[in-house]
């Protein structure tokens, strides 16, 4: 399939992930609340959040291996990816060994890494060492870099699909027979594993001779070369994604996670899709550098910045007006942590969906490693500061770390690591950024005075005031942030792609 048709599919399916998450978290949390109650609901939330901090020790792998593989496709060497696929398997077998050491440490820590009130150690304790059962599969990660370098992230996207489905229904039978924080434990492990088993099948069905092909030392060199800066690309992405519910959980207590978390479920559902433009289309990006077209990269990145901009002000005004009657409706006032966490999320997402852009651009075209200083200092600050803010402020803490990282570091580093790799002008990114605000603003003020005003008082009427309003931003994005020969060029571009044409 074409890149257009390729990031198409990419972005439905992602989509739809996101739809299948939003129904089943919606539908599951009440009954988990239940019957697992709060402190062990949010000791579970923040129990996956450490236990995803040993892909740290992958040490960018994965990464690494996407801006590897994606050469080699635009080169058409088969040859080539089945080499660089056995040699990434060979180098997860190491990064599983590691990560089964760090999981017996931190099966050990767990209870003095999560305040317990009603808890037992050995609870918290036996279900890390269930939920690490993965790591026994973690070789198969090659396959899942592997998809999404072959721009077939839709591949990805529905199995994650699946994998959500089955945790739940899992998750709820495990809560309901009582099981605790053991059988949420292991209902994260199998439905991993089975995803993990589903990409191997379809990556060795495209590249039969990955488990038999010779390893060079040449492959080996290109994945440690690249695998250091995009380490810590990932860590420091991956500290500002889970550590906001670990700072709560240590300084406020567990059951503080469950509100934090919840008033956040609606912006991050959104973010995500918004976030997803990026996975989308960075294999594209990839593509036309390794051809040497960069120009026409420059102007896609350019195009699509201001798209990612525009349909996150479009998607998130609608949210932060209504949040507050969604988390109501849904578990209750207890579960809202309040309108300045909701406020502060949205604007971190608009700029977090704008910036995992840029990121996927750089990190694909293999020039990761001049971003990496600025994204440990962005991190260092986010740290900082929401800790202190946590503190001092409250549930609110975490949040004003991530917006101080962003706009002190990130906001004229990353445009300056953009210019330097693909001499585009880090002012025509930040037009491409700003100009849906002109519009964005207003918009989010009538919003947000609207639902203050009548707030829905029923899920009938909260989906008739707050669906309207979300197409009603999308058509404002529509008619307000394109231009005639822009909306043109979009409507061509969707009858190329559809299915059906």
């Amino acid at each position: 399939m074409s890149r257009a048709r390729n990031s198409a599919w990419n972005l439905a399916a992602a989509l739809g992930f996101t739809l299948v998450s939003a129904a089943a978290n919606f539908f599951a949390t009440p009954w988990l609340l239940r019957w697992l109650g709060s402190e062990r609901l949010g000791a579970f939330k923040a129990l996956t959040d450490w236990i995803g901090h040993l892909t740290f020790v992958e040490f960018g792998l994965g990464g690494a291996l996407m801006a590897a593989f994606v050469a080699r496709i635009s080169q058409g060497d088969r040859a080539g990816v089945t080499r660089m696929a056995a040699a990434g398997i060979r180098a997860y077998w190491s990064v599983a060994l590691l990560q089964i050491a760090g999981g017996i440490l931190l099966v050990v820590a767990l209870p003095h890494l999560i305040s317990l009130s009603h808890l037992t150690p050995s609870e918290l304790r036996a279900a890390g060492a269930v939920a690490l059962a993965p790591v026994i599969v973690t070789p198969l990660l090659v396959f899942r870099a592997l998809a999404e370098s072959r721009q077939r992230g839709y591949m990805n996207s529905l199995l994650l699909a699946a994998q959500v489905l089955v945790m739940t229904a899992l998750a709820l039978i495990a809560a309901r027979l009582g099981w605790g924080l053991i059988g949420q434990g292991l209902a994260l492990a199998v439905a991993q594993i089975l995803t993990l088993l589903a990409l191997a099948l379809d990556g060795t069905r495209a590249y039969r001779g990955v488990w038999s092909a010779a390893q060079e030392a040449i492959d080996r060199n290109a994945l440690r070369r690249l695998s250091w800066p995009t380490f810590v690309h990932g860590l420091t992405d991956r500290i500002g994604l889970v550590s906001d519910n670990l700072v709560v959980a240590w300084i406020l207590g567990p059951a503080a996670v469950v509100p934090f978390f919840l008033t956040q479920q609606l912006v991050a559902l959104t973010q995500f899709q918004v976030r997803s433009i990026g996975q989308a289309t960075w294999a594209g990006f990839a593509e036309l550098h390794a051809q040497g077209n960069h120009a026409k990269l420059r102007t896609r990145l350019l195009e699509l910045t201001g798209v990612v901009s525009g349909l996150g002000v479009a998607a998130l005004a609608p949210v932060a007006a209504y949040n507050r009657a969604f988390v109501h409706l849904w578990v209750g006032r207890d579960g809202y942590a309040g309108d300045a966490v909701t406020a502060l999320a949205c604007v971190n997402a608009v700029l977090w969906g704008v910036f995992a852009l840029w990121g996927w651009a750089i990190l694909g075209t293999g020039h990761i490693g001049w971003w990496m200083p600025f994204a440990i200092l962005s991190t260092l600050l986010n740290i900082v500061v929401s800790v202190f803010g946590t503190f001092t402020f409250g549930l609110v803490g975490p949040l004003l770390g991530t917006t101080a990282g962003f706009v002190l570091v990130t906001s004229w580093a990353l445009p300056r690591v953009l210019h330097r790799a693909f001499a585009i002008s880090p002012r025509m990114l930040w037009q491409a950024v700003l100009s849906p605000l002109r519009w964005g603003l207003a918009f989010a003020v009538v919003l947000r005075a609207v639902a203050a005003y009548h707030p829905p008082v029923g899920w009938l009427e909260f989906i008739g005031l707050a669906g309207p309003t979300a197409a009603g931003g999308l058509v404002l994005w529509w008619r307000l942030s394109l231009r005639r020969e822009e909306r043109s060029v979009w409507r061509a571009r969707l009858r190329r792609v559809a299915p059906w044409r």
